[in-house]
């Protein structure tokens, strides 16, 4: 298992992200098998386990490659954050584990330690400014914005 010892949330110390993945109930899914549709609403964030996913967005009616996921990297923050439909569709590109960390996981851990949802969601802000720091850098080349 990847996510043994890849801590992907920088803001929970490790002992909450293991208890976090614990709590997580684990989904398997055939080649070829859709995790979820574009344009639903799901309160989630996927962590592949093992295996791996293809990320693809339909825009004017053609499937667009968004990306390939591999164990130990995730999807649906997005969503988990903003309550918004889903962004893309997801598709199991081998025999695939994820990990699902819904609502309800956040909310049982949050009771426990209610510092803890604050904890997550600065990780998640963290992980989400990283991914648009690098997608300006794709898209406006090497300019240093400050």
């Amino acid at each position: 298992m990847a996510t043994a010892t890849t801590q992907f949330l920088p803001f929970l110390d490790p002992a909450e992200e293991s208890a976090l993945l614990a709590a997580a109930p684990v989904k398997s899914f055939a080649r070829d098998q859709v995790v979820f549709e574009q344009n639903v609403s799901l309160r989630a964030i996927f962590l592949v386990d093992d295996g791996s996913v293809r990320v693809e967005r339909q825009d004017r009616g053609a499937m667009i490659p968004i990306a390939v996921l591999g164990a130990g990297e995730f999807f649906g923050e997005m969503s988990f954050v903003d309550g918004t439909p889903t962004s893309a569709r997801v598709i199991a590109d081998e025999p695939t584990r994820l990990r699902v960390i819904d609502t309800a996981t956040v909310d049982s851990l949050t009771k426990a330690d209610p510092g803890f949802a604050a904890r997550l969601y600065r990780s998640i802000a963290a992980i989400l400014a990283e991914r648009l720091r690098l997608t300006s850098m794709r898209a406006y080349g090497d300019q240093s914005w400050g």
